[in-house]
């Protein structure tokens, strides 16, 4: 099976996409309840969310992959500042 580059691309960023949709929910599903009443558990435990996330995420330097993980990581940061 051949795979073009623009194929390879968008699976990608389609995989990216479900990622960090994923991510949103998640810290949603967390801590939205808690608000600003977080113990250092849920703290460490968001950062090793975010930390695995990132670290996981391959972009290849495309730069339209590094634009939508800005992108939600600021979206996160501006409803969870607590965790960056």
């Amino acid at each position: 099976m051949t795979v073009s580059p623009q194929d390879y691309e968008r699976i990608l960023q389609d995989n990216l996409k479900s990622e960090l949709e994923w991510l949103e929910e998640e810290f949603e599903y967390l801590f939205k309840g808690k608000k600003e009443k977080y113990s250092q558990e849920d703290i460490s435990l968001g950062n090793q969310i975010l930390d695995n996330v990132i670290d996981d995420i391959k972009t290849n330097d495309n730069e339209d992959l590094l634009n939508l993980l800005a992108i939600t990581l600021n979206k996160i940061e501006q409803s969870y500042p607590e965790f960056f």
